[in-house]
């Protein structure tokens, strides 16, 4: 039975991981960074221009303050699970606040209008396949025309060698305990995740979203399970 992304379970480990969040996910995921320039990148509209844009999964903000400073003119409604999350997230947000609306509650539950934009940073590989088809298919619904979605996240290896060949250059990189105390290991961040996490390969998602008739999908950034997918409407 898989667990939804909205529950009590899910909801109550992000809480609790909510204080070191960033911390974690830098140390756990050599690609972080990136993987929300990315997403960014992909945004085909002018930073002069007002549009709104939705995020799936806004944790405690990282990828909303790179939009809304890329993008002055932007508003966005962000929706997570994690009340403690959404906490966190006002706080980094607070110049912005002004131009974002946070949420709390399930991305199944998000849609409020149409939006220029919809992204989603490491979330969507908490729902079961079943329900990432159905959400990509409201995304494409919710959104203008010559839309954009960006969605960056963790996937199945269609090798297990190249995991595994990732967990090593993970532990290499960060596996040294920095003097913090509260920090953990990238096997132990991973072994916890794996109770509430579903991913698909890329190859499934690229297909789905193209089931889902966005016209042009790609991926232009990849690191081992890590890859961002852009599909425009």
């Amino acid at each position: 039975m898989t667990r939804a992304a909205g529950s009590p379970s899910l909801r109550a480990e992000f809480d609790r991981e909510a204080p070191g969040y960033d911390r974690t996910a830098r140390a756990s995921m050599p690609g972080y960074s990136e993987l929300h320039r990315t997403l960014v990148r992909g945004i085909p509209l002018l930073p002069t221009r007002s549009f709104r844009i939705l995020e799936l999964g806004v944790g405690t903000g990282a990828l909303t303050s790179a939009v809304l400073e890329t993008f002055p003119h932007a508003r966005l409604v962000g929706i997570d699970v994690s009340p403690k999350m959404i906490a966190a997230a006002r706080r980094r947000l607070h110049a912005y606040r002004d131009r974002v609306e946070l949420l709390a509650g399930r991305l199944e539950d998000a849609w409020k209008e149409r939006y220029d934009v919809v992204l989603s940073a490491l979330a969507i590989h908490h729902l079961a396949d079943r329900e990432k088809w159905g959400l990509f298919r409201r995304v494409f619904r919710s959104l203008a025309p010559g839309g954009y979605f960006g969605d960056g996240d963790d996937h199945l290896p269609e090798d297990t060698l190249f995991d595994s060949r990732f967990q090593q250059i993970a532990s290499s990189e960060f596996g040294q305990s920095p003097a913090h105390g509260s920090y953990r290991s990238p096997q132990v961040v991973w072994h916890e995740h794996e109770r509430f996490d579903h991913p698909c390969s890329v190859e499934a998602e690229v297909a789905a979203l193209k089931r889902a008739r966005f016209a042009h999908v790609g991926v232009p950034w990849r690191y081992f399970g890590q890859a961002v997918i852009w599909a425009y409407r």
